[in-house]
């Protein structure tokens, strides 16, 4: 069993979380004693840490790459990132023209890098979509 110091990516605190694994699944979390956040206390969410990256959820409910439908009732299919990432910005475009500015917004992680922050409230500036939202903001 190895044991992997992490953030838990729930709220905007950021308590320090200890992973359980066995080769490439993750079997456990407990909260860090050490972390100055939480000193080894875990919520709710925090503690079943471990149940949202099981082989079962992983293989059977998360999306492990791009899928697109083309069409209301169709199935979704795989297609590439390049791919996806245009759909997004063009969706994203017409949107805005259509319905102005303010028809889009982001609600993002309490937990993301500073270089991650500066991508998600710079993107809607330049986008003219200057609606972001983290847990942090939302339940201050």
């Amino acid at each position: 069993m190895k044991e992997t110091k992490s953030t838990c990516p729930y709220c905007g605190v950021g308590c320090g979380v200890i992973i359980r694994s066995e080769g490439e699944q993750i079997t456990g979390v407990r909260g860090d004693p050490d972390h100055p956040a939480n000193f080894g206390r875990l919520c709710t969410k925090g503690s079943t840490l471990h149940l949202t990256a099981s082989a079962e959820v992983t293989l059977h409910t998360r999306l492990l790459h791009p899928m697109r439908r083309e069409h209301r009732g169709q199935r979704p299919t795989r297609v590439g990132w390049d791919n996806a990432l245009d759909f997004a910005v063009e969706s994203f475009h017409q949107v805005i023209q259509e319905h102005g500015p303010d028809a889009v917004g982001f609600y993002i992680s309490g937990q993301l890098l500073t270089e991650d922050y500066y991508v998600f409230n710079s993107w809607p500036r330049a986008s003219s979509a200057p609606t972001t939202s983290t847990p942090t903001r939302a339940f201050a």
